[in-house]
C-alpha cells in the first residue's frame, strides 16, 4: 500500500503520523497494521500476531493497544519471529494517532456485538479486517472498506490483509470514510426515538 499523505483530506488525526510513527520506531514507508481492543483473549489477539507473522512483506509492522496481560503473546511473537517487528503500547488515552499512523486495522474477535473501534477507524479513513463474528462488521464491505473473515482463519485473515497492501491508499481512505458517515449521534438517537415510539404505554412483566 502507496503511504499515504497525512494532509487531513482525508481524516483530521492524520497530521499526527509523524510522531507516531517515530514514537513507536516505524519506519514511515513500511506497511502497519493496527490492533485495538481490551481483553485479548475475545478479541482474537493470537489470531492477529499470527496472521501477521505470515505476511509477505516482512518490512511490515503491527502495533498493539489495549489494556491486558500481553507477556503471552509477545512470547507467542517471538515463537514466530516477528516479536522486533509488533510494537507494544498498552492502553493508551490517543487511539486517534494511531488510526492515522495505520495502513488497515485488524481485529478478529471471537465475540463482539458492535465494537467502536470498527466506526473509529473508518472515520480515520482507514479500513478494517473484520470478524463475522462482530456486530461492527455489519458496516465492512467486503473489498471495499475492509474484509470480513471468520476469526479463527489465520490464512483467512493474512489473505485480506495482502490484499489491501498494494491497494490505493486515497481510495480506501474515502470509501472507509463515506461508510461510517451515516453514523452520527443524531442517527443513533432518531434509531433509538423510532424504536421508543414503537410503546404506546408502559408496560411491565410482573403482576
Amino acid at each position: 500500500m502507496k503511504r499515504r499523505d497525512f494532509d487531513g483530506t482525508a481524516a483530521g488525526a492524520r497530521d499526527n503520523h509523524p510522531p507516531a510513527r517515530a514514537e513507536a520506531a516505524i519506519p514511515s514507508r513500511a506497511f502497519t497494521v493496527l490492533f485495538v481492543g481490551s481483553g485479548f483473549a475475545r478479541k482474537g489477539l493470537a489470531t492477529a500476531v499470527e496472521a501477521f507473522a505470515a505476511l509477505s512483506d516482512r518490512e511490515s509492522r503491527l502495533v498493539v493497544l489495549g489494556r491486558g496481560e500481553a507477556q503471552e503473546y509477545r512470547s507467542g511473537a517471538a515463537r514466530l519471529g516477528v516479536g522486533e517487528r509488533i510494537a507494544w503500547l498498552g492502553a493508551r488515552a490517543d487511539p486517534e494517532r494511531w488510526y492515522a499512523a495505520a495502513d488497515i486495522v485488524v481485529l478478529p474477535s471471537r465475540y463482539e456485538p458492535f465494537g467502536n473501534v470498527h466506526l473509529e477507524a473508518l472515520a480515520s479513513g482507514v479500513p478494517v479486517v473484520a470478524s463475522a463474528s462482530a456486530g461492527g462488521a455489519e458496516v465492512i464491505a467486503d473489498g471495499i472498506n475492509g474484509a470480513v473473515v471468520n476469526p479463527t482463519d489465520v490464512a483467512g485473515i493474512t489473505a485480506a490483509l495482502e490484499r489491501f497492501r498494494d491497494r490505493s491508499a486515497d481510495d480506501l481512505a474515502q470509501a472507509a470514510r463515506r461508510s461510517a458517515e451515516p453514523f452520527t449521534y443524531a442517527a443513533q438517537v432518531g434509531g433509538f426515538a423510532r424504536i421508543y415510539s414503537r410503546f404506546t404505554h408502559a408496560t411491565c412483566d410482573f403482576p
